[in-house]
């Protein structure tokens, strides 16, 4: 048994699974595999599927999580159109974030992975509030242009205070000489933003689109 060892440029790991994929497509004409075997292995490659299966995970339970979100949401507001406006805002940041992960270079990895479990979570804490109290106008028969003006008001701020909080928490560890706390208190900051302007200004604009032939006694 021996083990070869060398270097290589880091070319990323999709591009290194493309050609360890072609490495063991050719490995007959190699060499002869009644006499001799190999295997990859190596610190690279178990990183690489470390990252692969941390990103397959994450994809599942955040699956999860919105599987769990909407069907809470249907059953308190026994609306299907409620499911859809419940999740949008709450989505759009995540998908946000990964995009600005991808435009800066940063890594998918156990440290920036919960960023995303974080934000769904308080964007959804959010979102409850704002259509709870949406609700609570609207039992009092007010009309829903009426009733979204009074909740932005009320919850709304509350909204906006509790967020402003959370991200001054977060905020004090961007001063982190350690990468992975430097990139939670960045990227969990600006998805926390992202969060609550979704909530104030792209949620209202959702309801009224669903619900603008609604007459007051017909409540979300």
């Amino acid at each position: 048994m021996a083990r070869i060892s060398a270097k290589v440029q880091d070319y990323g790991g999709f591009k290194m699974k493309q050609l360890n994929e072609v490495l063991l497509d050719e490995k007959p004409q190699i060499i002869d595999t009644n006499v001799v075997d190999f295997r990859l292995t190596g610190m690279s490659l178990l990183i690489d599927k470390n990252n692969e299966s941390l990103a397959a995970n994450m994809m599942y339970g955040l699956l999860i999580a919105f599987g769990v979100i909407a069907i809470i949401m249907g059953v308190l507001f026994k609306s299907l159109k409620m499911v859809v406006i419940t999740l949008i805002p709450n989505i759009l940041p995540l998908l946000f974030i990964g995009g600005f992960m991808g435009l800066m270079g940063y890594d998918l990895k156990i440290s920036t992975s919960i960023i995303f479990t974080i934000a769904f979570g308080i964007a959804v804490d959010d979102t409850i509030h704002y259509m709870s109290k949406l609700r609570m106008e609207l039992n009092k028969g007010r009309s829903l242009i009426y009733a979204l003006k009074r909740t932005s008001i009320s919850t709304g701020k509350a909204i906006t205070i509790t967020s402003i909080i959370l991200m001054s928490g977060f905020v004090s560890l961007i001063f982190s000489t350690f990468t992975s706390t430097f990139y939670i208190g960045l990227l969990v900051s600006i998805t926390l933003l992202f969060a609550v302007l979704s909530d104030l200004f792209l949620l209202p604009v959702l309801i009224l689109t669903f619900f603008k032939n609604r007459t007051n006694s017909q409540k979300p």
